[in-house]
């Protein structure tokens, strides 16, 4: 029969599972007991508490903030069992502006701090008043304005070159205290970009506040709709091309440079390397010879300027200065045998109610005594009838044979009636 194995303490305690086991039983069965038998109180300081300004009703209502202290936190000291103690924050303590149910216009006011439990049944004791106990607050009326920014950039380009400058915003919106926006006279960026530039550049730049008196506002209750504005150079060659005058329905052989003269006769323009490089000169508008007569007149054109090329020049447009009092005038009756109607399709037919024109011509005088009816024809453009039948009114262009140097003044219509075959 064998022997029976005696249990053994001694040998129990050699395994090493074992001993750690029960130390780490023993160690949490004393830390709950004395937490649990500590009945000693003790302080804490709690931080970070959020104060609370309330305002009136009534104050609220009339519009009244506060701008400036409604982001301030306090501290105070509690009491109680470390347990407690453990478990307390910021959420479980209420500090208060005392008197800010008080204010009723716009200023600064000192208001004195109160303390309470967030829940009175909690187990623990404030024992301490606010850190700090009394704080400083502005009240004021808000206001909106909206300002245009000024561009006080300083920049060089180089030679025959030119910049062309946008802001990514031209205004801002301007929110705060009525009191601090009401001292903002202008809004304007500043700063100034290094060396000449050749090609495209971009640059940020901090907006900034002025009063009255050009000095620089710098509160942070006032709020900007963009605080940063971005500044884009778009550089360009320039290049000084002459001034060439453009007409329409001007007379055949005539010498324009005898009786027109044109101010100025050049101007600076900027534009794509490419373009420039083909451009050979600006066109004006056109001027209607069927609209001069036979007298001294000034014309402002505007220039006919191709896409992508700006005007650099003060002028937008350009003095043109016609002296045609050596020409003389002549009236003669056309008959509607000289008429000549196009673009009417082949399906309609018309016959003509006006029996004749009478056309003034301009021109040299020499020239004009050669010209007779039978030299004239009447060219009426009836493609747009569309469907049209009965009287229609239709413009008439007059033209010449052998007659160099004359044109036709003013309008004129005939009317013709159209009818459907």
């Amino acid at each position: 029969m064998k022997n029976k194995q005696r249990f053994s303490i001694s040998r129990l305690f050699r395994n090493n599972k074992f001993v750690l086991i029960v130390s780490a039983m023993i160690a949490v069965s004393i830390w709950v007991l004395m937490s649990l038998s500590n009945t000693n109180e003790s302080d804490r300081v709690i931080s970070n508490i959020p104060i609370q300004i309330n305002l009136s009703d009534e104050a609220v209502k009339n519009g009244l903030e506060i701008f400036s202290g409604n982001d301030q936190t306090a501290s105070v000291t509690v009491k109680g069992n470390r347990v407690t103690l453990g478990s307390i924050s910021s959420d479980d303590i209420v500090v208060s502006a005392q008197t800010a149910s008080s204010i009723s216009t716009s200023g600064t006011y000192a208001l004195s701090l109160t303390t309470r439990k967030a829940n009175s049944a909690d187990n623990f004791e404030i024992v301490s008043t606010a850190t700090p106990s009394v704080i400083t607050v502005y009240a004021d009326y808000p206001k909106e304005a909206q300002f245009e920014i000024e561009n006080k950039i300083k920049y060089s380009v180089a030679e025959d070159y030119h910049a062309d400058v946008t802001l990514s915003a031209d205004e801002i919106k301007v929110n705060g205290p009525q009191s601090e926006v009401s001292k903002i006279a202008s809004v304007a960026i500043e700063g100034t970009i290094g060396g000449e530039m050749r090609e495209d550049k971009s640059s940020e730049f901090d907006v900034k506040l002025y009063d009255s008196l050009g000095s620089e506002i710098s509160n942070g209750m006032i709020d900007l709709s963009e605080k940063t504005v971005t500044v884009n150079f778009s550089v360009l060659p320039e290049k000084e091309v002459p001034i060439k005058l453009a007409y329409k329905n001007m007379a055949k052989g005539l010498n324009v440079d005898s009786f027109a003269s044109i101010s100025p006769n050049k101007i600076l323009v900027s534009g794509p390397s490419d373009v420039l490089e083909n451009l050979e000169y600006v066109s004006t508008e056109a001027i209607d010879f069927t609209k001069l007569s036979n007298k001294k007149e000034k014309l402002n054109l505007a220039l006919d300027l191709p896409d992508k090329v700006v005007n650099l020049s003060e002028n937008d447009s350009i003095s043109v200065t016609l002296d045609l009092r050596s020409y003389r005038t002549k009236t003669i009756r056309v008959s509607n045998d000289r008429f000549i109607v196009n673009g009417l399709d082949a399906s309609y037919s018309y016959t003509f109610s006006t029996d004749e024109l009478n056309v003034v011509l301009k021109g040299p005088k020499s020239k004009l005594d050669d010209i007779k009816a039978s030299n004239i024809t009447c060219k009426i453009d009836a493609s747009d009838i569309d469907g049209t039948t009965g009287s229609i009114s239709l413009p008439v262009r007059i033209t010449f044979d052998d007659a160099d140097s004359c044109w036709a003044y003013g309008d004129y219509n005939v009317n013709i009636i159209v009818t459907k075959e």
